[in-house]
């Protein structure tokens, strides 16, 4: 017996239910960092030391770690989180690497990741991972904790997508104390190691499951990447396979390098500023007014929040989908007298349409889109006395709109209008030397965000869903603003594009 249209519409909502609890996740912005998993893998590496050394190879340690997306959709960048190395090198390797008196040790890493989903593979070069100066110690081993970004990766088909540890390369810069009553020693040359992990080994160090089955097309039928001919399982060391006979289109492994912001807007902006959000200056100093309206500029803001119901932070305008710019108009007024400095700015930000994928409680992955709209924003900068710091305040409102929700690839109907009931209210403060307008630097506020209206069809009401699942107070954001760039006259642009700066951690 078919059931009813009723009790399919029934058991469609109910399924809803868990899944616009998660899908409340892409708000108030893209990536969310939820429904990640924490990959960990230890591997030792046997490393060929420097031409003259003996014995020719020293066996190292290194711990591996990230956060990786537990599933992601094809064709969408799969996001991976700040990755870890940390390489334990012993005594006996250290003193046949460094030169005597070494004090400390700079290091740089980049490790080969083979990305294969079923019989396509790729190589990603993880480089730019960074150890600080560590000092050497004497009587023990020397541990390096390298930090560093690493680009997405996209997959075009659906499937099991593994990571699995490969080749390591480490270059040691060291810093050699200079002995008394003699002329500083040349800087000694860095020491390069070029690694290979240890047969025997399980390499595989996370996998995301892309698409909405288990094993759609292309999936393999288990968790690792089915081994190649020749291939003596999850153990062996990717990189002793021809690396471009494995290459395979349908997977790009990125570029670690944040591409250029979006074009700064050569229209000067046109807004007014807020006047309800103008702090009065003292008796006596009056507020002057730009003759010119103010000097245009132009900067990148990106952003991570915290949404205390989601247990879980998202970024806004993230850089590596080359990040919207700010249209900045710098010193439109200000008031300036004894002991007293105000200046007031405004900006206009337009930021596109946000995608994001998420899994409800059956792993059931869900993608929305969100579109803002915002208010201009009125920038404030005040300084009390010549010794104190300047604080700034910049004040915002967005209205946030969902559409385009789908479920497991089915779509969810919320309606053209299922947005916030009210604008959600932002005032982000920083102070020097963290944070100057014209430097750039970090801001930070708490917001409340409103209750959904408008959402479902159908006499469906789904704003229920939506506001328990999200909306209130105790949500944290912090912001980081790139250094600015000043604009030509007549619509020519910057001299220099504005820095794009990395999302906070």
């Amino acid at each position: 017996m078919k059931p009813s249209a009723r009790t399919r519409r029934r058991t469609a909502r109910g399924s809803a239910v868990g899944a616009l609890a998660l899908v409340a996740g892409v708000l108030p912005g893209v990536g969310s960092q939820a429904q990640e998993q924490q990959a960990r893998l230890t591997v030792a590496y046997d490393c060929a030391l420097p031409a003259g050394a003996q014995p020719a190879t020293r066996r190292i340690e290194a711990e591996v770690s990230g956060r990786f997306p537990g599933a992601a959709t094809a064709e969408e960048p799969v996001r991976i989180g700040e990755i870890r190395l940390d390489a334990e090198i012993s005594l006996e390797t250290l003193e046949e690497l460094l030169p005597a008196h070494t004090e400390s040790v700079t290091s740089e890493a980049e490790l080969t990741v083979r990305v294969a989903q079923a019989e396509s593979s790729a190589d990603a070069r993880w480089g730019g991972l960074t150890s600080p100066a560590t000092p050497v110690p004497k009587d023990q081993d020397l541990s390096l904790a390298h930090r560093g970004d690493v680009p997405p990766v996209t997959v075009e088909r659906e499937g099991q997508l593994t990571f699995t540890a490969g080749q390591l390369a480490l270059n040691l810069t060291p810093t050699v104390r200079a002995e008394e009553d003699a002329t500083a020693p040349p800087a000694p040359a860095p020491a390069a190691l070029d690694c290979r992990p240890a047969p025997g080994q399980d390499l595989r160090l996370a996998t995301v499951r892309i698409g909405g089955a288990d094993h759609g097309p292309g999936a393999s039928a288990s968790p690792t990447p089915s081994p190649s001919p020749g291939s003596t399982g999850p153990g062996k060391d990717p990189d002793a396979e021809d690396r471009s006979a494995r290459r395979d289109g349908d997977i790009d492994v990125g570029t670690a390098q944040l591409p250029p912001a979006k074009p700064c807007e050569t229209e000067r902006p046109t807004s007014d500023l807020d006047r309800s959000k103008l702090p009065e200056p003292p008796p006596g100093i009056p507020v002057r007014v730009s003759p010119i309206g103010g000097i245009h500029w132009c900067a990148v803001p990106v952003a991570a929040a915290n949404v205390l119901k989601l247990k879980g932070a998202m970024a806004i305008n993230d850089p590596r989908d080359g990040a919207a710019t700010v249209n900045l108009l710098i010193q439109k007024e200000w008031a300036v007298g004894p002991g007293y400095n105000q200046t007031r700015h405004l900006g206009e930000l337009d930021l596109p349409d946000a995608t994001a994928t998420f899994l409800d409680f059956d792993f059931m992955p869900v993608t929305a889109k969100i579109e803002f709209k915002s208010s201009p924003m009125t920038i404030v900068t005040v300084q009390r006395g010549s010794s104190s710091p300047n604080y700034a305040t910049i004040h915002l409102s967005q209205t946030l709109r969902m559409h385009d929700v789908t479920v497991n690839g089915v779509p969810l109907e919320v309606g053209p209008h299922c947005r916030t009931s009210r604008p959600l209210e932002l005032e982000l403060k920083g102070k020097q030397p963290e944070y100057e307008v014209l430097k750039g630097g970090v801001l930070r506020a708490k917001f409340t965000i409103p209750p959904f209206t408008g959402c479902g069809t159908g006499g469906e009401d789904l704003d229920p869903l939506f506001t328990g699942s999200i909306s209130g107070s105790g949500n944290y954001l912090k912001l980081i603003q790139g250094a600015p760039c000043l604009m030509r006259p007549g619509g020519q642009g910057c001299v220099v594009p504005p820095a794009v700066p990395e999302l906070p951690k």
